[in-house]
């Protein structure tokens, strides 16, 4: 897709679900046209010299490469979208149509407490010639508040799943895996207070391997004193073949967020063929369908959280069975399809074949 520029964060060494999405794209797509403004785990001064160049090289870009007709700036919500917004400008200056993808989870809680640049938000929202979200759900708060010009639902894309042999367990416990950044929004601490509160229903029956950054000392910290160090392991930053593994071993994915876009991390388990435990935010209810492929519960709900657990503890059957439907479900996020959907986009502002 010659005609197309990227705009994003470092893809090569992600740490998060834009980068993730963005990987599976410049797999995808030749010429993958590309330019990174945010690099994971660099300095503040790092990260603002980055951006800087960003600046220059899309100027460049749009002054040398007649080619290109369409912006594709991917982002989230708080600094990323400013920062984005000034890209997309810059875009439009130039003539380009624009495409503004929003990954974020907490877009609506960003407007909210924007105050004085709520103002500004709408304007850069309406200067784009197409809105992109990640569920119906989202379109709807799109389009319920903001004058668009453009508002469509493109999912987020995960590569096929490696085969892996048959996973066993030789201790008979329950299996959870927690991939993400450990912070108290991703409800991971909710998870280890529910084990910590409940040692005779857990003790020797599950064990949860959680893998990520963030507060990782303190997450650490939580399990010793807790006293969970036989039920909960961190396994540190894990990417490519050492996530597929952890995928593939274990028995349920678990996502206990307060708020979500549509998590990557979720669709990578559903591509592995495993049942997911949720919270009923965001795009997450789209594709975890309780009875169906798996449990949803309300971010923060301890007793639910503990009613599920001990439900899939007693029922291996069921497991293998929503394992079955999430594989299922997981094929409409393939990169066959999604292409296929921005291709039909770009085509559709362009007016014209790509």
């Amino acid at each position: 897709m010659k005609k197309v520029l990227y705009i994003g964060p470092d893809y090569k060494n992600h740490r998060g679900g834009i980068g993730a999405v963005l990987e599976v794209y410049a797999a995808n797509i030749t010429p993958f046209k590309f330019i990174p403004t945010y690099y994971s785990g660099a300095s503040a001064a790092g990260q603002l010299l980055a951006y800087c160049q960003a600046v220059i090289r899309l100027i460049r870009m749009l002054l040398t490469d007649k080619e290109i007709k369409i912006l594709h700036i991917h982002g989230s919500s708080k600094g990323s979208f400013l920062r984005k917004s000034f890209l997309l400008m810059i875009g439009r200056l130039f003539g380009k149509k624009t495409i503004l993808h929003i990954h974020s989870g907490g877009f609506d809680q960003f407007y909210a407490g924007a105050k004085l640049l709520r103002p500004y938000i709408r304007f850069i929202l309406g200067r784009a010639d197409l809105v992109i979200c990640l569920s119906e759900k989202w379109r709807s708060y799109y389009a319920s508040n903001f004058r668009l010009r453009g508002l469509e639902k493109v999912n987020n894309v995960i590569e096929e799943a490696p085969v892996f042999p048959e996973p066993s367990a030789p201790d008979g416990r329950l299996r959870l895996l927690f991939l993400g950044l450990i912070c108290d929004h991703k409800g991971i601490f909710d998870l280890l207070d529910v084990l910590a509160a409940n040692p005779e229903q857990f003790k020797d029956r599950i064990s949860i391997t959680i893998a990520g950054n963030g507060e990782t000392a303190r997450l650490q910290n939580r399990i010793k004193e807790d006293g969970l160090s036989g039920e909960a392991k961190y396994a540190g930053w894990v990417t490519g073949g050492e996530k597929a593994k952890l995928l593939s071993a274990c028995d349920i994915y678990i996502l206990p967020s307060y708020y979500e876009g549509l998590p990557v991390s979720i669709l990578e388990a559903m591509a592995f063929a495993k049942p997911v435990i949720a919270t009923e935010v965001g795009g997450v209810p789209e594709v975890v369908k309780p009875g169906h492929n798996g449990w949803l519960f309300t971010p923060g709900d301890k007793w639910q959280l503990l009613s599920i657990l001990e439900e899939a503890m007693d029922n291996p059957a069921l497991l293998r069975e929503y394992g079955r439907r999430s594989l299922a479900l997981s094929q409409e996020y393939r990169p066959e399809a999604v292409m296929r959907s921005l291709k039909a986009l770009y085509e559709e502002l362009l007016g014209a074949p790509l």
